[in-house]
């Protein structure tokens, strides 16, 4: 499969970090998880959160004492999951 660069930069310039998160989210099913469900609920539920991670937060001494490094992983992971068929 080629990249579509222009379509790359369109969908880059159209949506925030957290759209484009959200959307591998919607996409993921696996054992209990259903990522359809989780964002539709996170979207009914605003009052419930500002905004949401899927990463493990790690212990660091920065000025919240959380590190979020793992965040890169847990995209990558999500992008490249394929469920066995």
């Amino acid at each position: 499969m080629m990249l579509d660069l222009g379509k790359i930069q369109s969908i880059a310039k159209s949506y925030s970090p957290q759209e484009l998160f959200a959307a591998l989210v919607w996409q993921r099913q696996f054992n209990e998880f259903d990522g359809e469900e989780v964002i539709t609920d996170l979207c009914n539920h605003r009052n419930l959160w500002a905004s949401f991670l899927f990463a493990k937060p790690i212990f660091a001494p920065d000025e919240n004492g959380l590190s979020f490094g793992g965040m890169v992983d847990t995209l990558l992971a999500m992008a490249n999951y394929r469920p066995h068929a």
